[in-house]
């Protein structure tokens, strides 16, 4: 297990900014950075990271909190793996304690799957560079395709021997358990190996983590698969993976564009050219969850795939997809019966990058030249082509753009833009009410579950089953925020006593009357954390193990909405009636507190009207709540004048 003392220096060390650019494009936004959620589908940013509060929220399916949350939701990992993923990247040492603990035994399965696939990594690497056969067939055939070994290397490449079960004996003489090999496709149900006598491919996770394999054949045999990949496991999601991902998202992002080919030796020539931007869809056709992994590094895309028939269609197939996502999309065709792989080795890497920059075209100014070669003497193809130019270009969100690609072509099919625009236009509507119709039909689906499920547990306290929220619990919430927020501030800085302190002094003889249970159960924790010495920040909130209490202290962390430091900075213009948000929470704290108790005043005056109308309290009761009701009255009137409030 790792020490506590290691697990604090981690969270210290990690810097939350950092962490998520490793998945995701941020850019500035005021004091904050914002980007593509990597955990939801969007077209529009709204994830945000907070590098002062070292935390993310996303404001669109509400996910959030700390570098360690970013990393767990990321990469579906354990809080201990994530921690020391931290440590690697940071270059923490983790003190371990109860070593015999964390033998592989005793590992969780997703660790221990992932250190077999980093065995079987190995064991393939060992055997095309150590191994005879591997020397002469695996390394000879790499070499022959004008790999480096430096590029050998780099990639993992390795070689599969033509023995029925040689991974898994070696495998299982190192402890390894063979339902585990089956699980990650290594080994068959009849326990044998399931690549053999192939040139091995791993496949890695966007952190570099060996997730998966391809083996490429070097028989001629007709009945023998080109390629075969691993199945797909708890690791490995082959829609969602994009092959050399890991090693070019640095590049994709520092030259903004990607360049999207189709094989994992095309992928390999263009990095040992030094043009490290390039990925390759990992034994699929190009999916939306590729796509958007892409976006969420660069909206740029070139595709390069070869120029004959099999070629131009991968490269039409995927083109609605890229064109919906919002992506500018490019594309190159490698001319003749070349390939990427062949083709930048025959002119070399600085002519290759010409060639990019030079015959990269517009995607969609591709599919209208496309088109009409094709139907440029059959008005019948032309209008054919149309109709599937405009299907994409009805597609493209920038009204801008689409209206320039609409003029281009009506231009070069010699059509009515007229009518060309309306066309696009008309399945525009279409495509809207289809989305309308479905998201209601979504949301319909939504609200009965959630109904049906509160209806189904009778455990569920009456306010949490009824979906309205009260005035009441409202200001208990507002309560509850600037406790969170402020709590560790000192309100009186000279008895040492705290804002917390202070808040639950204040509230505590009326904790029995809230209404929300967890903003109950929040107070009554922190007043026993307060009893034994410790005021809970922030950190503590948002590391809370309910998980309801962590959400509720990001809500109230991250604000969708900042002020503008534009207004000072830039045109001098300044609050004038309150300071900026930040620096108010006394206000905040005071008049929270204030409105709270008035809310709990009126009720109890209210419910002793309905005691006096009702006619069944004795006189006894009648004097002795009457004397507890003027002392109600008389603190109502006084917090009401504070508030600046009429009271009927």
């Amino acid at each position: 297990m790792i020490s506590p003392r290691s697990i604090e220096n981690v969270i210290e060390a990690a810097r939350i900014e950092d962490v998520v650019r490793d998945f995701v494009d941020l850019k500035q936004r005021g004091a904050n950075l914002i980007g593509l959620c990597p955990f939801h589908k969007e077209k529009t940013p709204s994830f945000s990271v907070s590098p002062s509060k070292n935390i993310f929220k996303c404001f669109g399916c509400g996910k959030g909190g700390t570098p360690v949350h970013f990393i767990m939701e990321a990469e579906q990992l354990t809080f201990p793996e994530a921690i020391r993923q931290l440590a690697k990247k940071y270059q923490i040492t983790l003190e371990e304690t109860n070593q015999s603990e964390t033998s592989f035994e005793d590992k969780q399965e997703r660790e221990s799957l992932y250190i077999i696939n980093q065995f079987t990594v190995d064991f393939y690497k060992n055997y095309l560079w150590e191994n005879p056969i591997g020397q002469s067939v695996g390394l000879s055939y790499f070499k022959q395709r004008g790999f480096l070994e430096s590029t050998i290397q780099k990639f993992d490449l390795g070689f599969a021997p033509d023995e029925p079960d040689a991974l898994m004996q070696s495998a299982l003489k190192q402890g390894y358990k063979i339902e585990f090999l089956q699980k990650l496709g290594l080994v068959n149900t009849h326990q044998k190996d399931f690549f053999r006598n192939r040139v091995i491919f791993p496949i890695h996770n966007l952190t570099g983590k060996p997730i998966a394999f391809a083996g490429r054949t070097l028989t001629t045999n007709a009945k023998s698969p080109k390629y075969i990949n691993s199945p797909e496991t708890e690791l490995y999601n082959k829609s969602k993976t994009l092959y050399g991902l890991h090693l070019a998202k640095k590049s994709m992002r520092d030259k903004n564009y990607a360049i999207l080919v189709e094989g994992y030796t095309d992928v390999m020539s263009l990095h040992q050219a030094g043009i490290e931007n390039a990925v390759a869809s990992s034994g699929t056709s190009l999916t939306e969850e590729q796509i958007q992994i892409i976006k969420r590094i660069t909206s740029n895309v070139t595709i390069l795939y070869d120029g004959d028939p099999a070629g131009i269609k991968a490269a039409t197939r995927g083109i609605d997809l890229l064109i919906q996502e919002g992506l500018d999309v490019k594309i190159a065709l490698i001319p003749g019966k070349e390939d990427p792989d062949s083709f930048i080795r025959k002119i070399g890497s600085e002519a290759f990058e010409l060639f990019i920059n030079k015959e990269a075209t517009d995607f969609i100014l591709f599919k209208i030249n496309l088109h009409n070669q094709e139907s440029e003497n059959n008005p019948l193809k032309r209008s054919v082509a149309a109709k599937d130019i405009v299907q994409t270009i009805a597609k493209v969100d920038d009204p801008i753009k689409r209206s320039i690609y609409l003029k281009q072509t009506a231009s070069i099919l010699q059509l009515d833009e007229i009518h060309v625009i309306e066309s696009c236009n008309k399945l525009i509507k279409e495509e809207l009410k289809n989305k309308m119709f479905s998201e209601r039909r979504r949301a319909l689906d939504r609200d009965q579950q959630i109904l049906k499920d509160l209806n189904d547990d009778e455990s569920l306290p009456m306010h949490i089953q009824d979906i309205s929220v009260t005035s009441d619990e409202i200001q208990e919430k507002d309560i509850c925020r600037v406790l969170m927020l402020w709590g560790q501030q000192w309100y009186d800085e000279t008895e040492q006593i705290s804002f917390a302190q202070y808040i639950i002094e204040n509230i505590s003889d009326t904790i029995p009357f809230f209404e929300n249970d967890l903003i109950k159960s929040i107070i009554l924790d922190v007043a026993q954390q307060l009893s034994n010495g410790i005021v809970p920040g922030v950190p503590y909130y948002i590391s809370h193990e309910n998980k309801a209490i962590a959400n509720l202290a990001l809500e109230f962390t991250m604000s969708k909405y900042e002020f503008s430091q534009n207004w000072s900075d830039r045109w001098n213009i300044f609050l004038s009636t309150q300071k900026i948000p930040e620096e108010n929470f006394r206000s905040d704290i005071t008049n929270s507190i204030l409105r709270f108790k008035l809310k709990k005043y009126n009720k109890a005056i209210l419910e002793f009207e309905k005691k006096i109308k009702s006619s069944s309290i004795s006189d006894i009761e009648l004097e002795i709540e009457l004397k507890s009701h003027q002392h109600i009255v008389k603190e109502r009137n006084y917090i009401a004048t504070l508030l600046k409030t009429v009271v009927i």
